[in-house]
């Protein structure tokens, strides 16, 4: 299973919104949160094509529930796409958050 962690920016109507997209990629099938506004989004969808991502969702906020799909694209540790809801389309931009991942791999030398 391959899982990837984005620092992503959400253009919405209320303006930029920053957070975090990870993705769980297995057999063609994705799944993951998309964590903004305070809130941790599940979100489920398929493999288009390599780099290719469709998915679907909901972004909660203390007061509403905002369904989406969004089809996004991943090209060297760089995320573009958008997601499509009642209220039109709202760019989705980000980087992969390697650093963090490398962290969690290689423990820390104490005393090196």
């Amino acid at each position: 299973m391959k899982k990837v962690c984005y620092t992503v920016v959400l253009q919405s109507q209320l303006g930029p919104r920053a957070g975090e997209l990870l993705l769980q990629e297995s057999a063609g099938a994705i799944s993951g949160e998309l964590c903004l506004l305070s809130r941790r989004n599940r979100f489920s969808g398929s493999v288009l094509q390599n780099g290719k991502y469709l998915i679907s969702g909901a972004l909660r906020s203390r007061v509403d529930k905002e369904p989406y799909d969004a089809i996004f694209t991943v090209r060297q540790g760089r995320l573009y796409g958008g997601l499509v809801t009642r209220h039109g389309c709202w760019d989705l931009t980000g980087v992969e958050a390697a650093e963090t991942s490398r962290e969690a791999e290689q423990p820390a030398a104490a005393g090196t």
